[in-house]
């Protein structure tokens, strides 16, 4: 895609199935001819790291979870919106992204700890608020 503008929507329930088969129509969106030329990879595993962590911390204990995704291919970029009904992120603010001391025996290496450095070093315009109606509201870009 040149300069063309192409849109991807999905909603899905705030479990971890859901996000298995939410990301399974985006990879299936994302092969299609239309978007050959993408970033598609990095997309899906931005997008994956942070609906698992909605599923993990947002929704967790919650059987009325929901999410919604918007993505839009504009101008080479990709622009992304994901919109929760979970608990606010703490301090209303998203993780710093520090990646966990690996300097240790192996065997003392943190389980968790790497998916905010991983989005923060993949994505742009990183963009986090809880809105007054109650759900959460992430924005970021994508670039080819």
């Amino acid at each position: 895609m040149t300069n063309s503008q192409a849109d991807i929507h999905i909603e899905l329930k705030g479990t971890p199935q859901e996000v298995r088969n939410a990301l399974e129509t985006l990879r299936q969106k994302l092969t299609a001819e239309e978007f050959a030329a993408c970033n598609a990879g990095v997309l899906e595993l931005v997008l994956a790291e942070v609906l698992n962590n909605v599923v993990e911390h947002a929704l967790a204990g919650r059987n009325d979870g929901q999410i919604v995704i918007s993505c839009n291919y504009i101008n080479q970029c990709w622009q992304v919106e994901v919109r929760d009904n979970g608990v606010e992120m703490p301090g209303n603010e998203l993780p710093s992204g520090i990646m966990p001391d690996l300097g240790g025996d192996i065997a003392d290496l943190p389980e968790g700890g790497f998916g905010w450095g991983l989005v923060r070093s993949l994505a742009q315009d990183i963009d986090y608020r809880r809105r007054s109606s109650g759900y959460n509201q992430l924005k970021f870009s994508v670039p080819d």
